[in-house]
């Protein structure tokens, strides 16, 4: 028996057993619901609308000061790890009490554009296209990264 995952599921079975069970269980996902728009919130108002869409948000009712930021990849994690203070104060912000917000990383759950490689390429502007020009010119003709920078330049437009 997996004993985590009947842990969690004891919140859930507690409010079954009651007569207005179900109206327990909605009210919980509606509070679930409504602390992952408020997260969101946060995110896009501090300029990370991208992160906001990877993310997961997990809250239990048993631990309501507690919330989970389960992200794709670590570095997106590493970066909501620093932002963890802020968004906690945030959130403050909303009505929503959290001292702990923590961030796990898996790879799987990720909700992010599978199709990505069909979008086309951010264009670059005229100082980070003179700018990567520069670092090209300065590199040795033999060096793996000026073989990179060449292959970028090439498939990279130049905004106007």
């Amino acid at each position: 028996m997996n004993k985590p995952l009947v842990k969690l599921a004891l919140p859930w079975q507690d409010c079954l057993a009651h007569e207005e069970g179900l109206k327990k269980l909605l009210e919980r996902a509606k509070k679930h619901d409504a602390l992952a728009h408020a997260v969101k919130r946060v995110l896009h108002s501090q300029g990370y609308e991208s992160i906001s869409q990877a993310l997961l948000v997990e809250w239990r009712p048993d631990r309501p000061s507690e919330l989970v930021l389960v992200v794709p990849s670590a570095t997106i994690g590493t970066r909501l790890q620093q932002m963890a203070p802020s968004i906690a104060k945030k959130l403050g912000q909303y009505h929503w009490v959290i001292h702990e917000v923590r961030v796990k990383v898996r790879p799987n759950h990720s909700s992010v554009n599978p199709n990505r490689r069909n979008e086309e390429t951010p264009e670059f502007t005229q100082a980070a296209q003179s700018a990567w020009e520069g670092l090209y010119q300065k590199l040795p003709l033999q060096s793996s990264l000026r073989q990179s920078i060449e292959s970028l330049l090439k498939n990279r437009k130049t905004k106007r």
